[in-house]
């Protein structure tokens, strides 16, 4: 093995088999981390890549179908062209198991298992994982891409990515700001034979003819994202159309299906929607939100060398019940926010930017704003208001000195 330890994720919901797991692969020199559910798993993944994953099958007492590790799995796969899954099973699992490699995975394990077999198991998926990244490395410094949701219409999307995005079908996404777009976009085209290629943007609103000439060029052998398609100019469709040969082309669309269409010429609007993948507001995803905002906690926790700090409750309950006006933007944003500027040892209303106001249950967001400035004044502002302008109990929520919260009411005005 490599001097570098190989962190693996064992995904199930029986803690002895991750505490078992655990102790024999750290002793051979491996990192482990323990998902006891899909939601806590891609938790774990928005932390970090893994070297393999051990994936359980069922996740609830007496089922045996697998159909939520099925599930699971194909996520992964859609989510890391790369990723090498182990599946663990029962004895009486050896079909399901056979049934998923034939979905993706790359092996699987029995249990109770022998130690030296789930060693030799998971060696080799963390080499094959390694081989697989020294053929077709990804991008630098790049975060995962993970179109994350339980949501049907989400399912829908993830599913018509997998099955095109192996394809040069142009593909046309729609749906309003927020939804995922562009992130689908990216994915069609990590999962494309062009993948190693360029991907170019075209932001259609604003181009002209030099800067269609640019990008088309610059997208040469690759893939071109025409980003809000439907507001390009009549008088430069056709010359866009006439120069799309060669290319995989993907583009973005805020209106609907039937408005997108009226925006298009015939000649430009055949040349794009070969495949078309609506995708739904935050608000329409029932959980998901919730999903994604545990995702965006880690990803930012890593990212700005802070603690993993868990909701409290009362945020969790506001983050499902808001309307999320700006989409998944609005909710990275306000989670960014928490991670930046939140105190204590979980995330609460206040460090989110959400407020309940007396009249109503509903939580109201403040507008999505990544100045700091602006950010803390709100965050003071929330606090003081919740605690009656009480300055200690203000200054212990925001984990500040009385004096450093004066200081911060005199620089906003509070």
């Amino acid at each position: 093995m490599p001097t570098e330890s190989p962190t693996i994720l064992v995904i199930d919901d029986d803690p002895d088999i991750v505490r078992a797991a655990t102790l024999l692969l750290e002793r051979n020199a491996m990192r482990v981390l323990g998902a006891a559910d899909p939601d806590a798993a891609w938790v774990r993944l928005a932390e970090g890549s893994v070297d393999a994953i051990l994936l359980d099958l069922n996740f609830a007492r007496g089922r045996t179908s697998g159909e939520e590790g099925f599930r699971l799995l194909d996520r992964l796969i859609a989510a890391d062209r790369n990723a090498v899954v182990v599946v663990v099973t029962g004895h009486s699992g050896i079909a399901v198991a056979v049934q998923a490699m034939r979905g993706g995975a790359s092996d699987f394990v029995i249990k109770p298992w022998s130690n030296e077999r789930l060693l030799a198991t998971v060696q080799r998926a963390v080499a094959l994982r390694r081989a697989k990244l020294a053929a077709a490395p990804a991008p630098a410094g790049e975060e995962a891409l993970l179109l994350l949701g339980e949501a049907p219409a989400i399912e829908a999307a993830r599913g018509l990515i997998g099955r095109v995005g192996p394809t040069d079908a142009s593909v046309l996404l729609t749906g309003p700001p927020g939804s995922g777009k562009t992130l689908a976009a990216q994915l069609l085209h990590r999962a494309s034979l062009r993948a190693e290629r360029p991907l170019e943007t075209l932001d259609a609103a604003v181009a002209d003819l030099p800067t269609i000439a640019a990008r088309v060029a610059a997208a040469a052998g690759g893939t071109l994202l025409i980003e809000a398609v439907d507001q390009l100019a009549p008088a430069l469709q056709p010359e866009l159309a006439r120069r799309l040969g060669g290319l995989r082309v993907l583009s973005t669309s805020r209106c609907d299906r039937a408005g997108t269409r009226a925006a298009l010429s015939d000649d430009l609007r055949f040349r794009l929607n070969t495949v078309e993948i609506d995708l739904p507001p935050l608000a329409g995803r029932g959980n998901d939100a919730l999903l994604l905002a545990r995702h965006f906690c880690a990803l930012y926790a890593g990212r700005y060398g802070q603690p993993l700090r868990p909701l409290t409750e009362e945020a969790a309950r506001a983050i499902a019940a808001d309307s999320w006006p700006d989409g998944v933007h609005g909710l990275r944003q306000a989670i960014e926010r928490a991670v930046l500027l939140g105190s204590g040892a979980a995330i609460d209303v206040s460090a989110l930017g959400l407020v309940l106001p007396e009249d109503t249950l509903e939580p109201r967001a403040i507008k999505a704003d990544l100045n700091l400035g602006r950010s803390e004044a709100a965050l003071v502002a929330a606090a003081l208001k919740r605690h009656a302008f009480n300055v200690s109990r203000a200054a212990a929520e925001l984990g500040l000195t009385r004096a450093a919260l004066y200081r911060r009411m005199a620089k906003y005005g509070l």
